[in-house]
């Protein structure tokens, strides 16, 4: 089924030659891509200011010729938005709204108030679909078409991982998370992230040293986010930076010991090459070395 999708910038600025290689990107794939004209009134570094990004977002849900609103980029900007997001407009056209980093901020409050919502790759990392060496373009394009899947509708998709020490054979739940540091940076504010019973709590990062993602677990853990955790299974930490030798999932099982949350790794989700998508609040089940995610 042919796709049409609202390309929304809700964050950070992005030059628009970056901008119209993602949207190529995603044209070869078929998908139609809608956009205001300017998309962008760059305020700072930010895509445009506060009034401006937020009626971007509420025209992009209520487009009725469109599927899904994706996300040009992340970088800063989603939670400035929130509390004054429309719920009530979204909810009248509901569609799945696209992203991950930054946009966990409003990935995990369009799945509270029952909205769809899918973490998955931005709309800027679809240039290379078109240019780099052929495997990498062959990952991504799986990666593309994986989320295409997900605008449709329900799908089953599995993921490898493995489990950190001592972890159940099998556990389910819904999936939730995103980057750390975003979900840390709401904790003691209306966004503040808590993960419902069992959840399977994904969770991911870029460029930072272990201390800064130690010290972001750790808010989290003593803000009681992850109290009724099932887990939290690790996804891809790229360009984070080591201390020393220990590994960066023996701090984060450190820091996890209080709970007795078990934890898992090497999910193939985050910032870098491997970005596979996931349906924000999908039932998941980890049996084995494989989470299935069904929804």
């Amino acid at each position: 089924m042919p796709l049409a999708i609202s390309l929304i910038a809700p964050s950070s600025f992005t030059p628009e030659d970056a901008i119209e290689r993602g949207v190529r990107g995603l044209e070869s794939l078929g998908v139609t891509v809608r956009r205001p004209a300017p998309l962008q009134r760059r305020t700072r570094y930010l895509a445009g200011d506060r009034e401006w990004r937020l009626a971007q977002l509420h025209a992009a849900h209520e487009d009725p010729d469109t599927q899904a609103v994706w996300a040009v980029r992340g970088g800063f900007g989603c939670a400035q938005l929130a509390e004054d997001i429309d719920w009530a407009r979204l909810a009248h056209r509901p569609k799945p709204l696209i992203g991950y980093s930054d946009l966990t901020a409003l990935l995990h409050q369009c799945h509270l108030r029952g909205l769809p919502a899918i973490h998955g790759p931005v709309v800027k990392a679809a240039s290379l679909l078109l240019e780099g060496p052929e495997e990498e373009r062959n990952i991504i394009h799986t990666q593309f078409e994986e989320t295409l899947d997900l605008i449709r509708g329900p799908a089953r998709l599995d993921y490898p991982l493995a489990a950190w020490g001592q972890a159940p054979t099998r556990l389910g739940g819904p999936l939730v998370g995103g980057n750390l540091v975003t979900l840390a940076s709401l904790a003691g504010t209306p966004l503040a992230f808590r993960a419902p019973p069992g959840a399977l709590v994904i969770l991911e990062d870029v460029g930072e040293p272990y201390y800064r993602l130690e010290r972001a677990l750790w808010q989290l853990v003593q803000a009681g986010a992850l109290d009724q955790a099932g887990a939290v299974c690790l996804g891809t930490f790229e360009g984070c930076r080591a201390f020393d030798a220990t590994p960066l999932e023996a701090i984060i099982a450190e820091t996890l010991a209080p709970l007795g949350v078990p934890l898992y790794h090497g999910l193939p989700v985050g910032h870098g090459l491997r970005n596979r998508p996931w349906r924000y609040g999908a039932t998941g089940v980890i049996e084995g070395s494989c989470l299935t995610a069904m929804g």
